[in-house]
């Protein structure tokens, strides 16, 4: 009988030597994330046909933001501001109209970002935390409309510049 207590003896003390390693270890350095809307030297656009905050829009309703974006670049379109905000469905059923951009938008930022980050970074950014990979995704587009009025997101990890990325074509596409 002595010896099962004596194993458990030596179980705890092996552990208890672990975590004693872990803890002398080095911290492990954190990443920090960071979004502006624009450089310093640079303001907000205002716009009455635009949210009063387009940055905050992108990045927190993405898909709404897209729409309004290719509405108001394309004036002669037969969609109204009151159509694009009924658009039937649900984000998360791609069976659904809305569902379906929403899809789209997340394919398109996603395989921007493959193509113009290192592969590590694109990695860490958008496959290791699914809340992270949102806002990034969402910076992305905010980057994109944030542009065509002349002002520049930024982040950190800085992502580089991909509003003149072909693929935009296809969402422009999706949308019509």
């Amino acid at each position: 009988m002595a010896q099962p207590a004596n194993s458990e003896h030596q179980n705890t003390v092996q552990a208890n030597t672990e975590l004693i390693k872990l803890a002398l270890l080095p911290p492990q350095p954190c990443m920090v994330i960071h979004f502006a809307a624009t450089q310093s030297d640079q303001t907000l656009p205002t716009n009455p046909e635009l949210p009063a905050d387009l940055f905050t829009a992108c990045m927190t309703t993405p898909v709404k933001a897209a729409v309004r974006f290719w509405l108001h670049t394309h004036p002669h379109s037969k969609v109204t501001q009151e159509m694009s905000d009924q658009i039937p469905g649900t984000l998360k059923d791609r069976s659904t109209p809305l569902g379906e951009l929403c899809w789209t938008l997340t394919a398109i930022t996603d395989t921007i970002a493959w193509c113009t980050l290192p592969r590590s970074m694109f990695h860490t950014l958008f496959r290791e935390d699914a809340t992270v990979a949102s806002l990034f995704r969402n910076f992305i587009l905010a980057s994109r409309i944030m542009r065509h009025y002349n002002t520049s997101p930024q982040s950190r990890p800085n992502i580089p510049s991909s509003h003149t990325h072909p693929l935009w074509e296809s969402l422009d596409y999706e949308i019509d």
